[in-house]
């Protein structure tokens, strides 16, 4: 027990701390702030992010079963602004507009957006001018399929309409 005092008088430790300094305190506290405020904007962005999601998925969704009710295919036109929604007939020429459909396509109207095909061709929709549709629905359930990519500041978001009717959707990171 003595040779432990010795020690401790040897190396300077014989005071005892009683506490945090108001230095320390303040840093942790700076830390923990900005801990939180990251965590929030972060959460703030997934939520957008999986509201964007579903509401395309519930879009090009509600396309398909369209199209196996009334039994005509269905086409998808979109530019940078607006997207429209035809029943075509069978040589793909365009019948009626359909106009009662919820799109969050005016949510995107200032992001850039573009549209790839399964061919592995790309359409700029700031530029498109075609009348072309983009995604054909037929009445099998089967569609024309190919991947929406809109571009945010820090993420890209893609929907992938496959040909078998699934539909995914994933952010992308810069």
């Amino acid at each position: 027990m003595e040779r432990v005092r010795i020690l401790t008088l040897e190396i300077g430790c014989n005071k005892t701390i009683r506490g945090f300094t108001l230095i320390e305190i303040l840093v942790v506290l700076l830390i923990i702030g900005i801990a939180s405020s990251l965590l929030v904007l972060n959460a703030g962005l997934s939520d957008s992010v999986s509201t964007n999601k579903k509401s395309f998925e519930n879009t090009f969704n509600h396309l398909a079963e369209e199209s196996i009710i009334t039994g005509n295919p269905i086409g998808w036109y979109a530019n940078n602004e607006a997207d429209l929604i035809y029943i075509l007939d069978y040589d793909l020429d365009q019948i009626d507009q359909l106009q009662n459909h919820k799109s969050p396509w005016d949510k995107f109207i200032n992001n850039n957006k573009s549209f790839k095909f399964f061919d592995g061709s790309i359409i700029d929709l700031e530029s498109n001018t075609q009348q072309v549709p983009l995604l054909i629905f037929y009445p099998s359930g089967e569609n024309s399929g190919g991947t929406l990519s809109i571009y945010h500041s820090s993420f890209i978001l893609e929907t992938t309409i496959n040909t078998n009717g699934t539909i995914e959707t994933k952010a992308i990171k810069y």
